[in-house]
């Protein structure tokens, strides 16, 4: 056992004669209590009001509140009496406790705050738009002609010219897309390559680039205003983003599209449905989340108020970074 914990033990050991030596004494007295306090020990009044906090907190009758408190107090008054307070250990234990409880304050201040906001919703549907407010997207396989942009007009139609003979070399990979279904993931693993895409790829690479710098891939689904369908931040050219949103069906081919990379030709894979949770639900949803940020916030606000008292900044450093709030 920690020298700490020792000390802490040694507290229960030596008052628990103590309290019950002054349970009763408290039991005998004669000098009637002033109204609104349940019991006293020493200088201490213990309140009714704590004794109600305490028995609505720990679900327990009354009078076992009260007898909880009186106990406590009791533990308190002989360990500063013994002077067991002064440990370092003991301070610590002290600290970190009051802490906890600043933190639990924090925490059911924010959820007495009321219902989410508007506003914290719209940053809480943001941050999980993916789930929450997720418009249509395009999965596509592309084959794009790279141009630089100060590339002549030259070579800009000859850039052109290769597109179209990419579209007609990739003409075949639509058969192949029309009949076979995209391919769906197994459990946590990847799902397995699509044969419209590999298909796409290997007749595009098939065309002699004449010089030029030919690109064939996959690419990320997106939606029609060019942001890929992805936890990480991506937007895509907005005129490929909308010659995807333009077609339809899987194995559907574009005509050639210029963006700022080059010219492209598009194949559509899958088309991902929408998908948006009512305002409501949503609001539900993200109750847990929006709680806790609200009390992160307020300890951030408090930490930051703290810190300018020089005399205490290392103090509240330590501990509101060692007992932090969780979902």
């Amino acid at each position: 056992m920690s020298p700490g914990r020792r000390s802490i033990a040694a507290i229960a050991f030596l008052c628990a004669c103590a309290a019950w030596a002054a349970l009763s004494t408290s039991a005998r007295g004669a000098a009637p209590l002033p109204p609104g306090v349940a019991a006293r020990v020493g200088a201490s009044d213990i309140t009714v009001d704590s004794v109600a906090r305490i028995a609505a907190a720990q679900r327990i009758p009354p009078a076992e509140a009260r007898d909880a408190a009186v106990r406590d107090a009791l533990w308190a008054a002989e360990a500063r009496a013994r002077g067991l307070e002064q440990d370092p250990d003991v301070r610590r234990e002290i600290s970190l406790v009051l802490t906890r409880r600043l933190l639990h304050r924090l925490k059911e201040e924010a959820e007495n705050a009321g219902p989410v906001t508007d506003d914290e919703l719209r940053v809480a549907t943001e941050r999980h738009w993916l789930e929450l407010d997720r418009p249509e997207g395009y999965r596509t396989v592309h084959a794009v002609v790279r141009l630089a942009e100060d590339a002549g007009e030259a070579t800009r139609d000859k850039a052109r010219a290769l597109a179209d003979a990419i579209r007609t070399a990739v003409s075949s990979s639509r058969e192949v897309a029309q009949r076979t279904e995209p391919p769906r993931a197994s459990g946590a693993q990847q799902p397995p390559p699509d044969p419209a895409a590999e298909a796409f790829i290997s007749a595009a690479k098939g065309v002699p680039a004449e010089g030029l710098e030919v690109v064939a891939q996959e690419l990320p689904p997106v939606t029609a205003a060019g942001r890929a369908l992805t936890p990480e931040p991506q937007q895509l050219d907005p005129a490929f983003s909308r010659a995807a949103a333009s077609l339809v069906a899987r194995g559907d081919l574009s005509g050639p599209v210029t963006s700022q990379f080059g010219v492209h030709i598009l194949m559509l894979l899958e088309r991902i449905p929408a998908q948006v949770v009512p305002v409501e639900e949503r609001r539900a949803m993200v109750r847990d989340e929006v709680v806790t940020g609200r009390a992160r916030d307020a300890q951030s606000r408090l930490l930051e108020g703290l810190r300018r008292e020089p005399e205490i900044v290392g103090a509240v450093d330590v501990l509101l970074e060692l007992v932090r709030i969780q979902p």
